[in-house]
């Protein structure tokens, strides 16, 4: 079951109450439960997206049309399985780690720890993204893919990918 714990401005966002809002069960998937926040970046509104037991993230364009809760979760899998595929893990593995999202509800964000582990990886993006000379000319994957590459106190000083590769080694 996929939980997307939102924050509250994805939630007004989404046009979510809190009737709408679940009370998450323990994730039997590998990469967890997921946060997902709402900033700016470079006069744009970007979602992104950050897997809580491994800080795993990555950011998506909200686009032009409005958000909606059943565009949110098939944009949350397309960008995930994309990420996965780019980081060189097989079909078969992407589609395992994300066969367990193919339902998904929202709940709150309910972790303060990740909330600030969430808020470090935002401003890392935006950083990265203006010292590359901004979304017109900057690699995006590359910023994406060098993020997770940094240690995360929470993860003992590892780093996401290499947390990730130790949950998806086990469904090959």
């Amino acid at each position: 079951m996929l939980y997307l714990k939102c924050t509250t401005d994805v939630q007004k966002a989404l046009g979510l109450t809190k009737a709408n809002l679940s009370e998450p069960e323990p994730s039997k998937a590998p990469l967890g439960h997921w946060y997902v926040n709402r900033f700016d970046l470079a006069r744009h509104k970007a979602l992104v997206f950050m897997s809580e037991p491994t800080l795993l993230s990555f950011i998506l364009y909200e686009g032009k049309k409005p958000l909606s809760p059943t565009t949110l979760p098939q944009m949350f899998l397309a960008g995930l399985s994309q990420l996965l595929l780019l980081r060189g893990f097989s079909q078969n593995v992407v589609e395992k780690a994300i066969t367990p999202y193919h339902t998904g509800l929202f709940a709150k964000t309910d972790s303060r720890s990740a909330l600030g582990s969430l808020n470090d990886i935002v401003a890392r993006y935006q950083w990265s993204v203006e010292g590359s000379g901004g979304l017109d000319s900057c690699d995006l994957t590359a910023i994406i893919m060098q993020a997770n590459k940094a240690p995360q106190r929470r993860l003992g000083w590892d780093s996401a990918w290499n947390a990730v590769e130790a949950k998806l080694s086990k469904l090959s």
